[in-house]
Order: C-alpha cells, then sequence, then structure tokens
C-alpha cells in the first residue's frame, strides 16, 4: 500500500507539472534539479529530458536554444552549464 501510495503521490505531481507548467519552466527546473545533484547519473539526451518532463525532443531542443542565447545556460562538450542561476531560477518560477 504504501508504494502504491508514493506512486499516486508522484503521478498526481506529475499531471499537476504537466498542467500548470511551461516547457520552458519544466526544463529550467530539471537543469536546476540536475546542477543540483552530487553526481551526475549519466548524461541525459534530449529524448531522455523531454520523456522525464512530458514534452518532444524538439521543444527540448529549441528551448536550450533559448536559454543559451538568453544567457542562462552554456553548452560545452555535449554538457549543459548553468551560467546564470538566478535567471534560470526565475524561469523555473514562471516569473
Amino acid at each position: 500500500m504504501d508504494r502504491l501510495a508514493t506512486e499516486v503521490r508522484r503521478l498526481t505531481d506529475m499531471v499537476g507539472d504537466l498542467a500548470l507548467h511551461t516547457v520552458r519552466t519544466r526544463l529550467a527546473r530539471f537543469l536546476l534539479a540536475q546542477a543540483e545533484a552530487p553526481q551526475p547519473s549519466h548524461r541525459w539526451t534530449q529524448e531522455e529530458i523531454a520523456a522525464h518532463i512530458g514534452t518532444v525532443r524538439e521543444m527540448v531542443g529549441r528551448t536550450l536554444r533559448a536559454f543559451t542565447a538568453a544567457g542562462l545556460i552554456r553548452r560545452q562538450r555535449g554538457r549543459v552549464v548553468v551560467a546564470d542561476r538566478e535567471g534560470l531560477e526565475r524561469e523555473a518560477t514562471g516569473a
């Protein structure tokens, strides 16, 4: 029952996130969470990120380019580096 309740909570949170937040907001939150992770588990592909945040790869690529153009992130050797944490945090709150 505990596992079922945990899974229902997770899915409810995911549905709320998808319904209430834009791709920009969800991607900014994802990038910030990855930047704060003690050790990155692996390099995420745009396809994996898209599946994780509930969108398509094309939107992830477009949004990453927009974040790069705005100076929020830098892309180095296949990695994303947060260049402007405060700006990305503003995106994560939808402000």
